[in-house]
């Protein structure tokens, strides 16, 4: 790639923990790198779980412990956070997106700049990001969205806030189901974005299929697979249910970690099923479980994209999932979509017993519209 086509990047996350924006926010970057691309993640909490490849310049910026080195600072985060988060609900992200914004731009995107060069694009992933930097007035400033929003309780409050986080901003939504919402909530709030487009999470094929082939304890006979972090949105307890309602043999492994693990373990015990249901934790690399399973069955509330169905199609293991908002629609197309079902235990059960019986063939289309190059390109246009 010649320098002039050579862009310079700089991806934001809260953290780069064991979650979906952060493996998106990974994700991207190395695919950027791949295309010839320089760029670097910034970081505002240093707990590193998902790491880039090397080439990606990772920075690691404290900036509350940067503002409460001075004075002023220190004196603006205890009046914020004692008097005026308190005060006025859910107000906290206003107080520390000021200084947030204003130390980002003035120190961090300075430094790097002074160091590399000129900038080309910003980009933001999740609410937690473009939340501390919802001050950051630049035209190369661009922020995801991934979940669906709704209206808050509060009117004037959350006209505010979405006046805010939205108004006059490059907003990405990473599903239809997602921009459906967020239109509705502008709409409902007289708001209007400076852009507005869906841009799908990147999923690298290639390299989660070379993971898929990594030795893993798998079970010696066909199972059935869900990963994701156990809360109470991703509904595994309706997972487990279903599953239960389903009569199948195979058992039913669950990749990820959380607070409902306990719940979960009481249910499996009170269905009878601790014996088919295992809990193996989080995994760094969940993809040869989802390569190995007969099925991937998702059960969440709702899903801003569902990155681990289109992680699972890539593996080559079709996909049951309940119809939620979001991007479930977006992901599961032709022959899959009839395996969308409703939130519902009895229907649940019935398509994961189907989905083993009649399993269906992965067609590479399906899986190739999300690949990482193309969804890297649409943010470079």
């Amino acid at each position: 790639m010649s320098d002039d086509n050579k862009k310079r990047v700089v991806l934001v996350a809260r953290s780069l923990q064991m979650g979906g924006i952060e493996r998106n926010t990974v994700n991207l970057a190395n695919t950027l790198v791949d295309m010839g691309h320089e760029v670097h993640i910034v970081v505002f909490k240093r707990r590193d779980v998902l790491l880039p490849r090397k080439e990606v310049h990772l920075h690691h910026f404290p900036v509350d412990r940067i503002n409460r080195l001075t004075g002023i600072g220190l004196l603006y985060d205890l009046l914020t956070r004692w008097f005026l988060a308190t005060t006025i609900p859910r107000s906290g992200f206003v107080w520390r997106g000021i200084y947030t914004s204003l130390l980002f731009k003035r120190v961090m995107l300075r430094r790097i700049e002074r160091e590399y060069g000129p900038v080309d694009h910003i980009i933001a992933r999740g609410h937690g990001a473009f939340e501390l930097l919802w001050n950051l007035r630049d035209p190369r400033f661009m922020q995801v969205i991934v979940s669906p929003v709704s209206k808050k309780h509060v009117a004037w409050l959350d006209r505010w806030y979405t006046r805010l986080l939205f108004s006059g901003k490059h907003n990405i939504c990473n599903s239809t189901g997602v921009l459906e919402s967020f239109r509705i909530l502008m709409d409902m709030h007289g708001v209007e974005s400076s852009r507005e487009r869906v841009i799908g999470n990147p999923i690298p094929v290639d390299k989660i299929r070379e993971m898929a082939n990594a030795p893993a304890p798998l079970p010696l006979q066909p199972y059935i697979v869900h990963v994701g972090r156990l809360v109470k949105q991703k509904n595994q307890e309706l997972l487990i249910r279903a599953y239960h309602q389903s009569g199948v043999s195979e058992p039913l492994v669950i990749v990820g970690d959380g607070v409902e693990l306990p719940k979960l373990q009481d249910l499996a015990a009170s269905l009878d099923i601790s014996d088919k249901v295992e809990f193996v934790g989080q995994q760094t690399n969940p993809y040869p479980w989802m390569g190995g399973a007969v099925v991937f069955v998702l059960s969440s509330r709702h899903e801003g994209f569902g990155l681990v169905m289109a992680e699972s199609l890539a593996c080559g293991t079709p996909v049951v999932a309940t119809d939620c908002r979001g991007g479930v629609r977006d992901v599961l197309v032709e022959e899959q979509a009839r395996w969308i079902v409703s939130q519902e235990v009895d229907t649940l059960g019935e398509a994961i017993r189907e989905a083993v019986k009649r399993p269906i063939e992965i067609k590479e289309s399906w899986v190739r519209r999300f690949d990482a190059s193309q969804i890297a390109q649409k943010f470079l246009e």
